[in-house]
């Protein structure tokens, strides 16, 4: 039996790459898999960040929160500047929730289903914010290199088509509202997408462009 993919052969962090050429996916697939310091690190302050989060917005008691930040503090890559980075990240988010009329649903990793428009495609949100008709996107970017703007990101387009997939039956959200923060870099970039501009992206560019790949 063929090994399972661990990550979506047209994933989205990497669809600016895969829209842009439609060859890229298989061929990369030539190359062995591999990671890096840099993606490591990326991954251990999100982690951080998703529970500093947690504890903000979920029922997390202080004793389990220690808990597992002393495990993640652990890991050879950790930092102080993380703890810091992952508190920005929450501030910020703090900062959102308190400007809706109620408290908003707040959810962290979560997994959306691009399917419809991508092959096998999926993708996790590092959080998504939502009270009356607006649903907020927000990923967090470890990197302090350049800013990543979310301005036409394809990346954070295809989790606002994710989310909209799995929340638009039970709400009518007539936007999506996608955010990148980048505290390294103290950057903070936001778009507002229509929801009927959203979906003829999807219909037009994403759509073909997949199938292609």
């Amino acid at each position: 039996m063929p090994t399972p993919r661990q990550h979506a052969l047209l994933s989205a962090s990497s669809a600016h790459r895969w829209l842009a050429c439609t060859a890229a996916p298989h061929f990369e697939e030539s190359f062995p898999d591999g990671t890096s310091s840099y993606a490591e690190e990326g991954t251990l302050a999100h982690a951080i960040c998703e529970l500093y989060a947690r504890k903000k917005f979920t029922v997390l008691s202080t004793r389990k929160f220690n808990s597992e930040l002393k495990k993640l503090q652990a890991r050879p890559l950790y930092s102080d500047e993380m703890l810091r980075t992952a508190e920005a990240y929450v501030d910020y988010l703090t900062e959102k929730a308190m400007q809706y009329a109620a408290p908003p649903h707040v959810a962290m990793e979560v997994k959306v289903d691009l399917t419809a428009y991508v092959p096998d495609g999926f993708g996790t949100c590092d959080c998504i914010m939502i009270g009356g008709d607006t649903l907020h996107i927000t990923d967090y970017k470890h990197g302090k290199g350049v800013p990543v703007k979310a301005e036409g990101n394809p990346q954070l387009r295809l989790y606002g088509l994710g989310a909209l997939a799995k929340f638009g039956a039970l709400y009518d959200f007539p936007a999506v509202r996608t955010t990148i923060i980048q505290p390294r870099l103290e950057s903070i970039s936001d778009e507002t997408v229509n929801r009927v501009e959203l979906l003829d992206w999807a219909t037009t560019e994403v759509e073909p462009k997949a199938k292609l790949a």
